[in-house]
């Protein structure tokens, strides 16, 4: 058993990242199709379907996720979706084909594949996991509900400022001189 102020945080924070995730692939749906194409990894004949059913997936976590109801189940989807992400990424570093966009941040911000995202996406796995586990049943105050609105806040910003990092990357250690 959780604490529901660690529960409610993480799913809070996935909440927001997979909403996010959603929005790009829905407003900008033949760059999504074209990055799973790029993926290699279903028959081209299957691509538009999975271009089309991954961001409602990601948005049926999202409200999922805000529910204590629904939130185990919306755990395990979202656990599972990030190791499906992870070992789409796996494999296509395994192939050494690190020159394709990740597709994390959408169509504005190219991200090539890295190894520093698979370990993005074990922690993202670990939050999944905070918000998939049963929770305590204990009455909640004000100051719990502040403090899971911070924490699921604080969540998000450093996955955005880790997500800005890893896409940023490259050029950094170009311009170091590292690369």
């Amino acid at each position: 058993m959780i604490d529901p102020i660690v529960s409610t945080s993480a799913a809070l924070a996935l909440a927001v990242i997979f909403a996010s995730a959603a929005s790009h692939k829905l407003r900008h749906p033949h760059w999504f199709r074209r990055q799973v194409r790029e993926y290699a990894l279903i028959p081209a004949l299957m691509v538009p379907a999975a271009a089309r059913a991954l961001p409602i997936t990601e948005l049926v976590i999202a409200a999922g996720l805000l529910w204590s109801a629904s939130r185990p189940y919306a755990g395990l989807l979202a656990f599972l979706l990030i190791a499906l992400y992870a070992l789409a990424i796996a494999i296509n570093l395994a192939r050494g084909r690190k020159d394709i966009d990740c597709g994390c941040s959408g169509p504005a911000m190219r991200q090539p594949l890295q190894p520093a995202l698979l370990g993005r996406n074990a922690l993202l796995a670990v939050i999944a996991l905070g918000a998939l586990l049963p929770m305590l049943d204990r009455p909640l105050s004000l100051h719990d509900n502040f403090v899971m609105i911070a924490a699921g806040t604080v969540l998000v910003l450093l996955y955005t400022a880790t997500d800005l990092w890893l896409a940023h990357r490259p050029l950094l250690l170009k311009l170091s001189g590292e690369k």
